[in-house]
């Protein structure tokens, strides 16, 4: 794919600021436990907050913030 290709995809996007918070503890998880917290960050009932002391418990340091950003896609990771 060229670079024009890519500028035209409507899904492409330029990484803004420094790496998304969730996405970077998501990829040091284990698998089962990141699961979990995607699942967490899908139910709108859950506060951010809640998931964010939660991450930190164990050992993921989440801004509520971050998580707020990153839920509604505004993040750099876009996701």
């Amino acid at each position: 794919m060229s670079l024009l290709d890519d500028l035209t995809d409507p899904n492409f996007r330029i990484r803004k600021g420094p790496r998304c918070g969730v996405e970077l503890a998501l990829s040091e998880m284990p698998k089962d436990i990141a699961a979990k917290l995607n699942a967490a960050m899908a139910n709108p009932h859950a506060p951010s907050t809640k998931i964010a002391l939660a991450s930190t418990e164990l050992g993921y340091r989440i801004a509520a913030d971050t998580v707020q950003r990153h839920r509604r896609g505004a993040c750099s990771c876009g996701s």
